[in-house]
């Protein structure tokens, strides 16, 4: 699913947490790698209401999705999260 028009997400990584934008909120948590097994979170969300609903939506299902990746896959610069059974959860791309 694309981001809703007019928001940005983003998920930056330093060595020890990811942070970035779920539309409207910011938010912020650790992570661990060991090979190629992830583990995100928990993390944490600042609370300012979204004036749209959609774009609510889509802050849970992002950060949900972050946090329920267990794996992940990187081509080139493209960084996609995998779910426990494989399933892309999150693709990332760089920012233009």
């Amino acid at each position: 699913v694309s981001p809703v028009t007019g928001s940005t997400l983003t998920a930056i990584f330093t060595p020890d947490q990811v942070s970035g934008t779920s539309g409207c909120n910011a938010y912020s948590g650790g992570y661990t790698i060991d090979g190629t097994t992830l583990k995100i979170g928990p993390l944490a969300s600042t609370m300012k209401a979204c004036e749209d609903q959609a774009v609510n939506d889509q802050e849970q299902q992002f950060l949900a999705a972050l946090q329920a990746s267990t794996t992940f896959d990187q081509t080139g610069n493209i960084l996609t999260l995998k779910a426990a059974g494989g399933e892309n959860q999150v693709t990332l791309v760089p920012a233009p």
